[in-house]
């Protein structure tokens, strides 16, 4: 008789191989469609955010990371509080320097963790693990998360990381946390908190995964009252780096139309792009939806119809609707975000459950058409490869980056001004001057195109044409302190000092933390030898922006006039240490030295002039100050 055959037990490595393959799939997958961003340099808001943040240089800077307002290195006010990715940022500038690759490969490689964790997620979430496998593949290639991936400055992919992992966390242990998960979901919504608003919205969905998912009321009481807890603390952080809780609402945008249609609108174009990520480009122009056009009443629709199916069934699909609605809420507020009120950014963490309910439908389909199924999903990747590859390269540089653009928004002037910058960063003002009439041509009653060519004109020493700009720009908006600020530096060029005062005070009258205005109107009363109202304003300057060079320059030399020598010294010794490469050093190193010529320092006064002719050799009463100087005592 003979004996049964009985298989042999798979080996060891074949069981491994079977649960990593999935995940290593998803890495090799969610890397390589943005292994070609590695080549990119910084661009845009990178050069704001990381490249001139001193809160990313400086060595003793933690504290003031957690201290400041995410766009306070640059003055500009912003509703956006985000000290994670700037602290991350400066850990990545302490290892590498300012070295592009690493920042891009930060950012793919948080790109490759979400995508595990959204597999992870959905493996909870959806019946089969082949269905969890497409809705992390849907994710990995989505080409709306170009704009997240390939951009550094933007944050919603570290914002994603936390959110995703404490939802992970929270249904492995079937929504009944012990206390070490509170502890850790509390952690993890803290860190989203600190990166981006919209991880606030990790709170409705651990509701919304009870309610949904598991089908019942939440009972987790003692959670969600540390995560209220935690909340608490980090508005109260909020609001002390801000000064208040949105100091820039409608600050960019204020419609006062139908807020609601716009509102709608938007929406609809978001659900758009979710459904068909093509024509996707840097700046989308915003217009206020005033009427009820066929395009909002679809969106309205389809916004009524996923508000439907979350309140009247239960499941997958129900709880994916409700992430893509609760986590686009906040980028819905159209008055309190920047002047890009759509961005295709905003969509990277929504994705999420985007794919989850893409999912869940294909699941329906593969259980009936399995080939065509998986085919659907085959063509999918290949068609989003075929999108992000050659996109990804848009952001190699600010140059090609702007110029594809304002190709794809011909009717917008932004991406042209910002053509403009960049040739005026790299000094080409005729180049720069012609961008910035074209960005005032596409949008003529856009007052701050009118200001950047007025600018640019100064810079290029043309004055009567630069205030003919700011006067344009006046009119269009009276309220606008920058133009007033730059008509007035068009006044004084021209020799109208009683105009350029009075333009200075209204400028300041507008914005009184204007630490430009303050630093202009105390150089006319430094000329008029009233040099006690000019301390003053310098003084309100310095404490305005801490790293102003000319602020600290006028400032000694208004102490020096008024013989507080101790003062003047300290004042110009602050310029010298956050100058740099400023061209106005060779002044303070001048001022300094005469500063210790009064003090008696005649050492260190002689070092300063001989620093102040290194640095401009033509400087001749740096040269005259050296050759006064007794010899006895110096070497």
């Amino acid at each position: 008789m003979k004996k049964s055959r009985q298989s042999a037990p798979a080996p060891p490595q074949s069981s491994w191989w079977q649960r990593a393959w999935p995940y290593l799939l998803l890495a090799a997958l969610a890397f390589g469609v943005y292994a070609n961003t590695l080549g990119n340099g910084f661009v845009s808001d990178d050069n704001a955010l990381v490249l001139a943040n001193p809160l990313v240089t400086d060595a003793g800077a933690i504290p003031k990371i957690f201290g400041r307002a995410a766009w306070s290195a640059v003055g500009t006010a912003a509703n956006y509080y985000r000290p994670l990715p700037t602290l991350m940022h400066f850990l990545l500038y302490r290892a590498f320097g300012f070295d592009a690759t690493a920042f891009h490969a930060m950012m793919v490689l948080f790109h490759v963790a979400n995508t595990l964790l959204v597999f992870a997620l959905a493996r909870r979430l959806l019946a089969s693990r082949d269905a969890a496998l497409v809705a992390a593949i849907l994710f990995a290639v989505h080409p709306i998360h170009n704009e997240a991936v390939a951009w550094i400055a933007v944050p919603d992919v570290v914002m994603t990381l936390p959110v995703l992992a404490a939802l992970l966390i929270f249904a492995r242990v079937e929504a009944k946390p012990a206390a070490a998960q509170i502890a850790m979901i509390s952690m993890l919504f803290f860190l989203a908190l600190l990166s981006k608003e919209p991880g606030a919205m990790l709170l409705p969905l651990l509701i919304a995964y009870e309610f949904l998912c598991l089908r019942r009321f939440p009972k987790n009481y003692a959670m969600y009252a540390v995560l209220a807890g935690v909340f608490a603390i980090y508005l109260v952080l909020r609001v002390h780096a801000l000064g208040a809780l949105a100091p820039a609402q409608g600050l960019h945008h204020s419609v006062s139309g139908p807020l609601a249609l716009s509102i709608v609108a938007t929406l609809g174009e978001y659900f758009a792009k979710l459904l068909a990520p093509v024509n996707l480009h840097y700046f989308y122009p915003f217009e206020p939806a005033t009427t009820l056009t066929p395009t909002v009443i679809l969106a309205m629709l389809a916004a009524l119809a996923a508000l439907a199916i979350v309140c009247w069934r239960r499941g997958a699909i129900s709880f994916g609707l409700f992430f893509i609605l609760a986590t686009l809420a906040p980028a819905l507020n159209i008055n309190g975000v920047g002047d890009a009120v759509f961005g295709e950014r905003y969509l990277y963490l929504p994705s999420a459950g985007f794919v989850i309910v893409v999912a869940a439908l294909w699941e329906k389909l593969a259980a009936r058409q399995k080939m065509l199924a998986w085919g659907a999903v085959a063509a999918t990747v290949v068609a989003s490869a075929w999108i992000l590859l050659p996109r990804n390269l848009d952001w190699h540089d600010d140059e090609r980056l702007f110029t594809a653009a304002a190709a794809a928004a011909p009717q917008s002037g932004t991406p042209l001004a910002n053509l403009g910058y960049v040739a005026q960063r790299r000094g080409d003002l005729d180049t720069a001057i012609e961008r910035f009439r074209e960005a005032a041509a596409r949008q003529p009653q856009d007052s701050a195109f009118h200001v950047l060519l007025a600018n640019a004109y100064v810079q290029s020493r043309r004055p009567v044409e630069a205030a003919k700009e700011f006067r344009q720009a006046i009119e269009l908006k009276p309220s606008a302190s920058e133009a007033h600020m730059g008509l007035g530096m068009a006044l004084a060029a021209l020799g109208d000092a009683a105009g350029a005062g009075a333009e200075y005070k209204t400028a300041l009258a507008l914005r009184p933390d204007y630490p430009e205005a303050q630093t202009a109107l105390a150089v006319l009363d430094i000329k008029q030898q009233d040099y006690s109202a000019a301390i003053s304003l310098l003084e309100r300057a310095v404490a305005e922006n801490p790293r102003y060079v000319e602020a600290y320059i006028n400032l000694g030399v208004a102490y020096n006039n008024v013989t507080r020598y101790s003062d003047g010294a300290a004042a110009f010794k602050n310029a010298i240490d956050v100058g740099g490469n400023h061209p106005a050093m060779y002044m303070a190193h001048y001022n300094l030295g005469i500063a210790y010529r009064h003090l008696n320092s005649l050492d260190a006064a002689a070092m300063e002039f001989a620093r102040a002719l290194q640095l401009r050799p033509d400087f001749a009463p740096a040269r005259e100050a050296l050759q006064e100087m007794p010899s006895t005592g110096r070497k």
